[in-house]
């Protein structure tokens, strides 16, 4: 059975944003938790929501992005705390912004699934990594203690660890991470 690790989802106000002043107004409201103004990697504002783990960044020029959501209701969630939160200091009409405030609306971009498969044991990687093609697969024990699996036709590389635990990446639907995971049981129950 898959399980949801994170989801990764961005979109775009149409929208310059002054982050010091930002942060300061956020950091009074209650569905905010945390806000840190983060100027090492991009000038972005850190966003901690109440009642949800799901971590919100947003840019000056009105790109924002959630990462940490591990539901889809923790995503709208978080979203719907950010949205909120800008009505609430002037910054948008209305909690639903309106098409001429929003350049690009959320979307996903990663989801990280986790799972395990339905074989005995442990897995011998090695074995694993001819099975599933040479060509297609990394395995360096003294690197990393998981195989990567980039199956053919596919966006998406599948960890896979001798436990039998598995992590999908690259995803952005949860009927894709079913498939692959089907996929990579019939090809290791061969």
């Amino acid at each position: 059975m898959l399980s949801i690790a994170n989801i990764v989802a961005s979109g775009k106000f149409d929208l310059e944003l002054e982050l010091a002043t930002l942060s300061k107004d956020l950091r009074a409201l209650s569905m905010v938790s945390e806000v840190e103004h983060s100027k090492k990697n991009g000038d972005r504002l850190l966003i901690r929501f109440s009642e949800s783990n799901t971590r919100g960044i947003l840019t000056r020029t009105g790109v924002y992005i959630f990462t940490g959501a591990n539901s889809y209701d923790d995503l709208e969630t978080a979203k719907h705390h950010l949205f909120n939160s800008l009505r609430s200091l002037g910054i948008l009409s209305d909690r639903f912004p309106t098409d001429s405030e929003v350049l690009k609306p959320l979307s996903i971009q990663n989801i990280v699934f986790t799972a395990e498969l339905d074989t005995e044991g442990p897995l011998d990687l090695n074995n694993v990594c001819i099975l599933l093609g040479m060509e297609k697969t990394e395995y360096e024990p003294e690197q990393f203690p998981g195989l990567v699996y980039r199956p053919d036709g596919s966006s998406c590389t599948i960890l896979i660890f001798s436990s039998r635990k598995v992590v999908f990446t690259g995803i952005n639907t949860e009927q894709v991470a079913h498939d692959e995971f089907e996929k990579l049981q019939d090809e290791l129950l061969v």
